[in-house]
């Protein structure tokens, strides 16, 4: 618990010092090239050392500051009719998204998204669905005693029908990138036919499975487009231009931030840190994590 604070505490000095020294040089990207930023969540709950966890607090403010700073939320569908049709975005466009269907999204999330009117996307590895496992990065917790539930299939029901779309995170949890392609296609296409038959509609979205560039390839993009998928969703960090790849479209990872941090991130002064996605940058990511002891699956 003490190594994933220190962790977090390095992470936002980091983010914080990027983006100062991008803010004040005036390097960050102009708006025409930042038509969506999406950002990308997992828990949302008040558990101490939980990691990628967001506190409530901090999340109810961050979604208060989206407002203020004059940030437009917009929905899935709003994102479709941009990138498959060419429909324009709002300035400020911004979709929120959470990843891996923990049933604090339910309990937490979705309250303070009702209060502000903002929709969202839930991606949800399937074979995780109302099972009591953990999912392959949360064991080592699960074994410490904490546990962090996920959504059964009348739960993530209920999301779907409050704003909180329903779109699929393949199934085992597991980089695309480790599995043999027969594996990575059943990941992708038959996820979307379970989850289509469960929700009684069509599945547009995916999300790869932790996302950087070392974890999926031009291979699985293509998989992706070929089961039938609209856009596809990484963990690369960094916002959108209105010609951006739509089945590679960036998101950023939002944590515990101060309110300026998180100011800057959205106005894509801390892009720089994108680099830590590239496959160098993931393989220096793991030699960190392994060297502070809070490596996972």
């Amino acid at each position: 618990m003490r190594a994933t604070r220190a962790k977090q505490a390095l992470k936002n000095a980091v983010y914080r010092a990027i983006g100062e020294t991008v803010s004040g040089v005036g390097a960050a990207n102009g708006a025409g090239d930042r038509a969506l930023r999406v950002l990308m969540y997992h828990k949302v709950n008040d558990v101490p050392g939980n990691p990628v966890t967001v506190p409530v607090g901090v999340f109810e403010d961050q979604m208060a500051e989206l407002h203020e700073l004059g940030y437009e939320v917009v929905g899935l569908d709003s994102v479709l009719a941009h990138y498959v049709d060419g429909a324009p975005l709002p300035p400020g466009a911004t979709l929120i998204t959470f990843d891996d269907g923990y049933r604090d999204v339910l309990r937490h999330a979705l309250p303070v998204l009702q209060r502000h009117g903002y929709p969202a996307v839930l991606f949800v590895p399937l074979g995780f669905v109302g099972d009591p496992r953990p999912l392959p990065h949360e064991k080592r917790f699960a074994a410490q005693g904490m546990v962090n539930r996920t959504l059964d299939w009348d739960e993530l029901r209920e999301l779907d029908a409050s704003g909180v779309r329903i779109e699929c995170h393949g199934i085992s949890h597991r980089a695309l990138a480790d599995l043999a392609v027969d594996e990575a296609t059943r990941e992708i296409a038959l996820a979307k036919l379970r989850l289509e038959e469960r929700l009684g509609r069509e599945v547009k979205a995916f999300a790869y499975a932790k996302g950087s560039e070392a974890h999926f390839g031009p291979v699985h993009v293509s998989l992706v487009r070929q089961a039938g998928y609209e856009l596809g969703f990484t963990s690369v960090s960094g916002a959108n231009g209105p010609h951006s790849d739509r089945f590679r479209l960036r998101r950023y990872n939002v944590e515990p931030y101060s309110a300026r941090t998180f100011e800057l991130v959205l106005a894509g002064a801390c892009d720089l840190i994108g680099l830590k996605d590239t496959v160098p940058g993931t393989y220096a990511r793991r030699a960190l994590n392994a060297t502070l002891g809070t490596s996972s699956e």
